[in-house]
């Protein structure tokens, strides 16, 4: 099997290193023939050991635009040797002192090695260069083109492997790095500093060698000078930089052209860099600084050196945190000019667009309708919300109604229209309709995305919407009668209960005829007890016992057919029939769930789903009390959706706590499946909770999966039995039982089943849990509760 390529970093790393052992090899060598021949260090050896760590230090920075070139005038010193001393013996104190220089620079450990190597090699080759080539003193000025062509030479070596190295790790090629403009400056530099030591050797040759003090003056000046040059050169480069930013950052206009700007800018203020805007912030090789947005995100613009010994400073730094600084400004004057637009045109509350703008775009898209094309406007009405705007102030309204817009544009396609009509009226422009069942999609969107509670100022708040919808026709038509059609189909809609939708006609009877049909027929059944009750198993994991029934109305109408709870129970509701329809099916529940306890033996836990209406009901507290003292062996369980606990205002949490003290146990239905607040369930007297059979059926997604843990582990830290609902095949019992569930209900076990039918199971004995595998006690709670009761 080939192994795998070696990454570009670890490559230019090898390289590095490889420099830093030949280098090493060479100085040793150097060395130990030194030492063969007899080590004899002379003061001027010790003196120019220190010089070059002193003059390692002080730098000439050209800066150009090609790129930088950093000129060390060190190596004056090694010209010095080789011209006054034996190869060996000026290789070695070279090797040493630039050893010494380079190990000990606040450089990252690679730069250091990789410099001492190379200066190891540069002064080796300028040795060799200059002992084939030097005529001697003799002839000065063929010795002053031989130091001058060896100094040559070991400026191109060094800047030819640097480029190499640097190249290998960015993955580009030589000649980019090595930018050809800022070469020829820099090597007339390096060679015309480096005759310094010429001129220290001449001096030397004819005069004693204390007189080499004298060169410490003008040698301490030039370094200085050198360093204030540098700096001069490299503050004036990033204040130029900032001056740019700074008088063009009122033309940038755009997000885009801001952060294209800055990265721009960054670049030109920063020598050798490469900069970005990016979220993550600067590695440890990097510097950066951050830009916060006004959502609150945050933004770092991140500048990494092009070559890798590139070390930045506290100017450097301060230089990047003044130019985010006018990208902050910019990016904020931008968005107050955005703001001042957007408000003319918009509603200052929700941010849709206003009525005029409607209108407005309203009557574009008509005049631009192909004679075939469709288009629809949906008129839509919050029912429910005078009362909360008139209970707890106009800001909870407000901030309702900004949640309300947000919900109406997560339903709406790209291209469509939203806008706030005024109070709590919303309207929906769709164009280039297929067909009208698109129009109708997107009302039921609406409908099941208002329903879902809303959490604002700490309360939970429940709202519908009523939605009317009216079509273009073959005729001619404007804006304004669109917008009022759509509206007396949003008023027919509110007449025939809150959270319907209704398409305008000319007449709008079928409907009604239905609906009134069917509260008609309801009215029949209630009175004559017609609507029946089912039972549905809940099974413990654990053992497989049949720990309680949950009672499930069922009605079945000689001429309607079956009638699902999901039409009748709203009826129901609307009707004013939800009271008398539940007192009902809890004695019929009841009244069947005395025979199954009796028939299994032993006490069995019965589930009755309530209606909000219900809970506040006075008599239902008292009615409960009489029905555990007529048989404890039927503890009842009360279901209530979230929908209902979302609430959490005084008189249902004080209803709760009534039921609850008449012993009862109270369980959340279907969790998660609209809006789940976790702050509920320790607000309010919970015993059970119910997860939704839609997370069952999304097991195999591990998205689903890790949330129903992490509801199971929350339900377990708060004592609450769990029940996973539509539990339909081994597979998910499985694993719904090791994601702790305590209990499921579901197909698997038994669908909901008449009173004989259900007794029969309970008499049955426990289910058989075989085919879910081993049971692991270390994913059970040592203590657990069931349903039944503590």
């Amino acid at each position: 099997m080939a192994s795998p390529r070696m990454s570009r970093t670890a490559v230019a790393a090898a390289l590095d290193v490889a420099i830093f052992v030949v280098g090493v090899l060479v100085a040793v060598s150097s060395v130990l023939i030194w030492a063969g021949e007899g080590i004899d260090l002379a003061p001027t050896g010790v003196i120019a050991v220190l010089l070059v760590f002193v003059m390692s230090r002080f730098p000439l920075t050209l800066t150009h635009q090609s790129g930088d070139i950093v000129i060390g005038f060190e190596t004056c010193v090694l010209v010095y040797l080789v011209l006054t001393e034996s190869p060996m013996h000026a290789l070695s104190l070279w090797s040493i002192a630039t050893a010494l220089a380079m190990l000990t620079q606040q450089k990252s450990w690679r730069a250091r090695i990789f410099n001492v190597g190379l200066t190891i090699l540069g002064g080796a080759l300028f040795v060799l260069i200059v002992a084939v080539t030097d005529p001697g003193p003799e002839y000065p000025a063929w010795q002053l083109a031989s130091v001058m062509v060896a100094c040559a030479v070991y400026f191109t070596f060094d800047l030819v492997v640097t480029a190499v190295s640097i190249a290998i790790e960015d993955g580009c090629s030589i000649s980019t790095v090595l930018r050809w403009g800022s070469v020829p400056l820099g090597l007339a530099c390096f060679v015309s500093v480096d005759t310094l030591g010429y001129l220290a050797a001449i001096l030397v040759e004819d005069h004693p060698t204390w007189t080499l003090i004298l060169l410490l003056v003008p040698v301490a000046t030039i370094l200085v000078a050198v360093r204030s040059v540098s700096e001069n050169r490299l503050a004036q480069r990033r204040l130029t930089g900032l001056l740019e930013a700074a008088t063009q950052a009122p033309d940038w206009l755009t997000d885009d052209q801001i952060e294209h700007s800055l990265v721009q800018q960054a670049e030109r203020t920063l020598r050798s860099t490469t900069a970005t805007l990016r979220v993550e912030p600067p590695s440890d090789e990097e510097i950066g600084s951050p830009i916060t947005f006004d959502d609150g995100t945050t933004r770092h613009l991140v500048v990494r050196a092009q070559s890798s010994g590139r070390e930045f400073t506290e100017q450097d730094r301060a230089a990047l945190e003044t130019l985010t600084a006018v990208g902050t400004s910019a990016f904020q004057r931008r968005r107050l000019s955005d703001e001042t637009t957007f408000l003319a045109r918009h509603d200052a509350l929700t941010g849709l667009h206003n009525r005029a703008v409607f209108s407005d775009r309203l009557t574009a898209a008509i005049d631009g309708r192909h004679p075939s094309g469709l288009l629809a406007v949906l008129y839509c009405d919050l029912d429910g919300f005078k009362g909360i705007n008139d209970r707890l102030g106009h800001r909870v309204g407000d901030d309702l109604l900004l949640l309300v817009a947000h919900r109406i544009l997560e339903c709406l396609r790209p291209g469509d229209v939203a806008a706030r009509l005024g109070g709590d009226e919303f309207g929906v422009l769709l164009d280039d309709l297929t067909d009208e069942s698109q129009a109708f999609l997107i009302a039921e969107r609406l409908t099941a995305a208002l329903e879902a509670p809303f959490d604002t100022a700490g309360q939970e708040l429940m709202v519908q919407v009523s939605i009317g919808i009216t079509f273009t026709g073959a005729g001619p038509t404007t804006a304004s009668d669109l917008i009022n059609n759509a509206d007396t189909a949003m008023y027919a809609a509110k007449s025939r209960g809150k959270g319907t939708v209704a398409r305008f006609e000319p007449s709008m009877r079928s409907e009604e005829i239905d609906r009134l049909e069917l509260e008609d027929a309801l009215r029949l059944a209630v009175r004559d007890e017609q609507i029946t009750v089912h039972f549905q198993p809940v099974v413990d994991l654990r053992t497989g016992l049949i720990d309680g029934f949950e009672a499930l109305a069922r009605w079945t109408h000689p001429t309607l057919g079956h009638i699902g709870p999901d039409r009748f129970i709203p009826a129901a509701e609307r009707t004013g029939l939800i009271r008398q329809l539940g007192r009902q099916i809890l004695e019929q529940a009841h009244a069947g769930g005395r025979t199954l306890a009796a028939r299994a033996g032993r006490p069995i836990a019965l589930g009755v789903n309530l209606s909000p209406m219900q809970v506040t009901d006075e008599t239902l507290a008292e009615r409960v009390r009489e029905l555990r003292d007529l048989d404890p062996e039927v503890p009842l369980v009360l279901e209530l959706t979230e929908g209902m606990l979302l609430g959490h205002d005084l008189p249902t949490v004080a209803a709760l706590t009534g039921l609850k003290q008449g012993g009862v146990r109270l369980a959340i239905d279907d969790f998660g499946i609209g809006y789940s607040s976790v702050g509920y369930l320790h607000r309010l007297p919970v015993d059970v909770l119910k997860i939704d059979k839609m997370f069952v059926a999304e097991l195999h997604d591990p998205r689903s999966r890790a949330l129903v843990a992490g509801v199971v582990a929350m339900a377990h830290a708060m004592d609450l039995s769990v029940i996973a609902e539509g539990v339909e095949d081994w597979p998910s019992a499985t694993a719904v039982r090791d994601l702790g569930c305590d209990f499921a209900q579901g197909y698997l076990f038994s669908r909901p089943l008449p009173l004989a039918a259900a007794a029969d199971l309970a008499a049955a004995g426990p289910f058989d849990l075989a085919p879910a595998g081993p049971f692991d006690l270390a994913l059970s709670r040592s203590e657990r509760t069931s349903v039944v009761g503590r």
